[in-house]
């Protein structure tokens, strides 16, 4: 007891020591939510990836289509990677459909509300 107030005294190492179980505990409960939701995410997500075009870290494939024909260039990925593939612009990925009947699939039949999106401003000066 102390003295002069009366009041028992709690030494500081036992507040430090415990206020650290108490964040490492939140910590861990955060840590288990985090992996818990993420696993959960992962199995509903069974679609295969889509190939990647391999681009320059920060510019991504913009560098690749600056030609005077840069339908050329998606013709040449097309034949590599396929009718579907994606490609980087900038920070943005895009997924690029060469095939007339799966983009009819995918604009028409199945999801009718990608094409009512707007076009990010790389594409609007890269079609412009």
């Amino acid at each position: 007891m102390d003295a002069v107030t009366g009041l028992l005294t709690v030494p500081a190492t036992a507040i430090t020591i415990g206020g650290t179980a108490v964040a490492l505990a939140v910590a861990l409960i955060f840590w288990y939510l985090k992996s818990y939701t993420s696993a959960r995410r992962s199995q509903s997500n069974h679609l295969p990836r889509v190939p990647e075009v391999p681009g320059v870290p920060l510019l991504g494939n913009l560098l690749q289509l600056k030609e005077k024909k840069p339908y050329m260039t998606f013709t040449r990925w097309a034949a590599t990677y396929g009718p579907i593939y994606s490609i980087k612009t900038g920070a943005t990925s895009m997924v690029v459909v060469s095939s007339n009947e799966i983009a009819k699939e995918a604009l028409v039949t199945r999801f009718q509300s990608i094409s009512t999106r707007n076009l990010s401003k790389a594409l609007k000066v890269l079609t412009a």
